[in-house]
């Protein structure tokens, strides 16, 4: 394994825990039996730079879904991002590059969170377009609940054989601006559909943003989860 050097303790312990988007500078981490802690990190813009680009290492969440994984030395204050794919030597030997975060305590925000959302969002569905995968945004954690959440997903049109992008979400976004005309009464989830092309996929971002900011959650209380279509 090759690893920047890191402020890590000797005799440290590493976690594996799943990360919420990074937004404003802060970050939420979850081990799986231990309480969700939130921090702040100086390298902010390396954290967001990686996530949902399908470069950082995955865990599995459930049955044909993955998070995003780090791993987090409390007393070292420090999360290692190891890369999802191993690098083949020309000897045959493989090794697994890591990014380095710094982690401070977290402080308080200093701009409007859940609209910071969408560069990591923009990100993740462009990865989902170019790798055949989905994209659900919904409660962090390893025992998430089944909602609140907002689905993201290509799909083939039955008839053109075309790509279409579909947008889906429960509960009903009510007050929603921009899924006040796409709201069907009586539905247990909301969906919005649309041919895939660059100006409807930058829209794709904004309508889970705006659904997002209706479940009362902050962006450090939620994760990305990725499947293959």
């Amino acid at each position: 394994m090759t690893i920047t050097p890191s402020p890590l303790n000797v005799g440290g312990t590493l976690t594996a825990v799943q990360l919420s988007p990074c937004v404003n500078g802060l970050v939420r981490t979850w081990a799986d039996d231990n309480e969700p802690r939130l921090w702040s990190t100086p390298d902010a813009d390396r954290l967001v730079s990686l996530q949902g680009t399908g470069q950082i290492a995955r865990t599995l969440q459930m049955e044909g879904r993955f998070r995003e994984v780090g791993m987090l030395s409390e007393s070292g204050a420090t999360l290692l991002l190891q890369s999802r794919f191993p690098l083949k030597a020309d000897d045959n030997t493989y090794s697994v590059q890591a990014n380095v975060v710094r982690l401070e305590p977290a402080r308080a925000p200093d701009a409007p969170a859940v609209d910071a959302l969408r560069t990591v969002l923009a990100q993740a569905v462009q990865h989902c377009v170019d790798h055949n995968e989905y994209l659900v945004v919904e409660k962090g954690g390893w025992d998430a609940p089944e909602e609140p959440y907002c689905l993201f997903i290509l799909a083939p049109d039955e008839q053109t054989g075309e790509p279409f992008s579909a947008v889906a979400t429960a509960p009903t976004p009510t007050g929603a601006a921009l899924w006040a005309h796409l709201i069907t009464p009586g539905l247990p989830d909301q969906s919005a559909t649309a041919p895939a092309t660059p100006a409807t996929l930058n829209v794709v971002p904004l309508l889970m943003i705006d659904a997002i900011r209706t479940w009362g959650l902050q962006p450090w209380d939620l994760a990305l989860t990725f499947g293959r279509t």
